[in-house]
């Protein structure tokens, strides 16, 4: 075991010496740091947390405290979505040296049946569920049966799919605002059934699940989550794009076999016709957002008979079509 003594060393300049020092030590190994109280105690931990290590205890001694981690391999600190940078601090009264925590993005290439499809800029989480998700959501895929094969290697995710005379193929990059395969395809033909409800008190609950520890310490991620009618959230993703977050919890849920048409989207994103027309080719009945609808959502969704939602908190919601889902 390594013991690395931290007491007198302020804050950034203990996790930097932490994080220098874990890079010259093996992967797997145990490190016990000896950290003052106060200020040292709450960020170090958390900001070697977020480089991808192991936290294995935090004892508190006379005066300071141990924080004992099992350090990661450089992989697996990579594929973290969170990433602590060095800042500097300047007032009115000076500068000072600080640390933050940032999302980190990343490019995976998705490729189609042989064919590049889009190159989508993304956190280094959910992959596959993210390819699978998109491939839904943009009208290519209808159900998990159509997807013949996925796998992932280096940055790249391969998929085959069963074609479809609706799949016009055509590379974009896209980031946390875009358009997609099938953009020009205006799904006016798309209409959902009002078969499930949903109750007022279960949608306006479910906002606790837009917010998220790394979110509150990056301010940089976008959520969504899909929960069932009685309150029970089944999937949630965290990304840098809105697009992303959406396009991940439909894959997650697809994958597993679940039926979208009984669950509810909850996005932080704003609702233009892009955002809606996702989870209208998913086949998901309700979107609530905190954020605001844009006019080609609410046309969208009026015409879709999708259930919009925005302008939400925990105490009311703002229904822009199909109010009748919700009792």
């Amino acid at each position: 075991m390594h013991i690395i003594d931290l007491r007198g060393v302020c804050c950034p300049t203990n996790f930097v010496k932490a994080k220098l020092a874990l890079e010259m030590i093996d992967t797997g190994e145990i490190v016990q740091f000896l950290l003052d109280d106060g200020e040292p105690v709450k960020n170090v931990p958390r900001s070697l947390k977020a480089e991808g290590h192991k936290i294995l205890g935090l004892e508190e001694k006379e005066g300071y405290s141990v924080l004992t981690l099992e350090v990661s391999s450089p992989e697996m600190r990579a594929s973290e979505p969170v990433r602590v940078y060095s800042s500097t601090k300047i007032t009115r009264n000076g500068r000072e040296p600080a640390t933050d925590p940032v999302m980190v993005e990343e490019t995976i290439e998705l490729i189609v049946n042989g064919t590049k499809l889009s190159s989508i800029v993304t956190t280094p989480d959910l992959h596959k569920e993210l390819a699978v998700g998109y491939m839904v959501t943009e009208g290519a895929v209808k159900e998990r049966k159509d997807i013949e094969e996925i796998t992932e290697k280096d940055g790249w995710v391969f998929l085959k799919i069963r074609s479809f005379k609706h799949f016009d193929l055509w590379h974009e990059l896209r980031s946390s605002g875009c358009i997609g395969v099938n953009w020009e395809k205006r799904d006016d033909d798309v209409i959902l059934p009002v078969k499930q409800t949903f109750r007022i008190e279960v949608l306006l609950d479910s906002m606790k699940n837009l917010y998220d520890e790394t979110q509150d310490r990056t301010g940089g991620a976008h959520s969504a989550s899909l929960v069932d009618a009685d309150g029970n959230l089944k999937y949630k993703a965290l990304d840098i794009g809105r697009h992303n977050a959406i396009d991940k919890v439909v894959g997650s849920a697809v994958l597993n076999g679940d039926d979208l048409s009984k669950m509810f989207l909850v996005s932080s994103g704003r609702q233009p016709a892009g955002m809606v027309m996702k989870a209208v080719r998913a086949g998901i009945p309700l979107i609530i957002s905190k954020s605001a609808p844009i006019s080609s959502g609410i046309d969208s969704a009026l015409r879709s008979n999708i259930t919009l939602c925005c302008y939400a908190t925990r105490e009311k919601i703002k229904v822009f079509s199909a109010p009748e889902r919700i009792i």
